[in-house]
């Protein structure tokens, strides 16, 4: 093919920075078949590195979606800004030869209101709003024989109506404890538990919570989380994590880690089975999605929630080492047609884990004491004073613990059980 006949590079508009810690455009089989635009906000794009910033034609930073965002939205962009970003890059790209990539939960839905205002291909807000309203995501889970914890609104009038009976109503529905939790949300943000009528009569008297919430059954028993990336409605890769607490427990300083099981662990099979049924109950769309469920002691699973991303950046690290595969590459290659080769990066067992803090002021960083390999990033210093942990984003820091020898990693997954990150003045 002469200069003249190469066709038009395709136009790839990444919509935060969320995910490029694991994409690699090195490994794009034709580099030259692609151009990268990134749209993202002023208080995102610091997380971008220079290394990343080289492989953008253009960074287009946009308003966030309020003036003054709640870290939580702080990288949620204006999806009016956004719209008016990829419309002048249509002005010289063939809509056909133009996708929109997203990998931040708070972001998804600007990012499918973009594609269809101006008739891209990819998921619409349709497609995505039952992964971001939990209460229509497990009426229609529920609706395909998945089970769901008891479930139900919040009803803040019946709160003003009388508390002690609205108490009763709810504890007659889903016992004690029972949880609380924004119907729109993600990272266990917002997220209560109620024990007794004292945490109940300790809500706003007026039972206005700030946001949209749900009642929900408390499930005793162990969080997994199963990573899916699909392609035309079946699943191309699924993997599975077990989580070393309920992350009800970690406000209470202990640390955060899921670790990869084996593709041989019997559970696996049998959980990537039943996030398939709940995902072709939601529409699965194509890319990657992130769905968490509980396994109780009497074996039963039950699901938890589901996003239409991956999970959380550390653990996605440390799921592309376990498993050799470079998931964000294929999640792209999937919604764009862009191929990328295989995996270059090292293969070695791995796990992640987030570090909680607890109120006052860090006296000291305390190393974990581990036979594996791990690398720590720690966002809070000695001296300095913090907040409680109060959801999975608020947090000291992530490490990534590998080994060669799985048995050893389980090992290290274990100790991490009675570890403390930080001491306190």
């Amino acid at each position: 093919m002469t200069p003249r006949e190469r066709r038009a590079p395709h136009t790839a508009v990444i919509v935060g920075t969320r995910g490029l810690e694991a994409f690699d455009p090195g490994l794009f089989e034709d580099p030259e078949s692609v151009r990268l635009v990134l749209v993202c906000t002023a208080l995102d794009e610091p997380h971008l590195t220079d290394h990343q910033r080289g492989w953008f034609e253009g960074v287009h930073v946009v308003p966030a979606s309020q003036a003054e965002p709640e870290p939580l939205l702080a990288a949620q962009v204006d999806a009016d800004a956004a719209t008016a970003v990829v419309a002048g890059l249509l002005r010289d790209t063939p809509a056909a030869e133009l996708t929109v990539h997203c990998y931040l939960e708070q972001n998804l839905l600007g990012a499918a209101l973009v594609r269809e205002r101006l008739g891209l291909a990819g998921p619409r807000p349709a497609d995505i709003v039952p992964f971001l309203d939990k209460l229509e995501m497990k009426q229609r889970v529920a609706a395909a024989g998945v089970r769901v914890p008891v479930y139900g609104p919040w009803e803040a009038e019946r709160h003003r109506a009388g508390a002690e009976q609205y108490f009763a109503d709810l504890t007659a529905r889903v016992g004690l404890p029972f949880v609380l939790k924004p119907t729109d949300s993600a990272g266990s943000n917002g997220v209560l538990f109620v024990h007794s009528y004292q945490d109940f009569a300790a809500l706003p008297a007026d039972g206005e919570l700030g946001r949209p919430y749900e009642y929900e059954e408390y499930i005793a028993g162990t969080i997994y989380s199963v990573n899916i990336v699909s392609a035309g409605g079946r699943t191309v890769f699924g993997g599975v994590t077990e989580y070393l607490v309920n992350s009800a427990e970690v406000a209470g300083g202990r640390v955060n880690a899921d670790i990869n099981l084996l593709d041989e662990d019997p559970r696996v099979a049998r959980m990537v089975a039943f996030a398939d049924r709940a995902l072709d109950a939601l529409g699965r769309p194509d890319g990657a999605s992130h769905l968490e469920l509980f396994r109780t002691e009497a074996d039963e699973l039950v699901f938890l929630e589901v996003g239409a991303r991956f999970k959380g950046m550390s653990g996605l690290a440390a799921m592309q080492r376990h498993y050799g595969k470079a998931l964000v590459n294929l999640a792209f290659e999937i919604e764009s047609g862009v191929p990328s080769r295989p995996y270059e990066g090292e293969q070695a067992y791995c796990f992640d884990a987030c570090l909680p803090l607890q109120a006052g002021v860090v006296s000291g960083l305390v190393e974990p004491e581990l036979e594996s390999s791990y690398e720590m990033r720690w966002t809070v210093a000695p001296g300095q004073r913090v907040e409680q942990t109060a959801d999975l984003l608020t947090v000291g820091g992530t490490f990534l613990v590998w080994n060669h020898d799985f048995d050893a990693l389980a090992r290290d997954f274990e100790r991490l059980t009675a570890y403390r990150p930080f001491t306190y003045a």
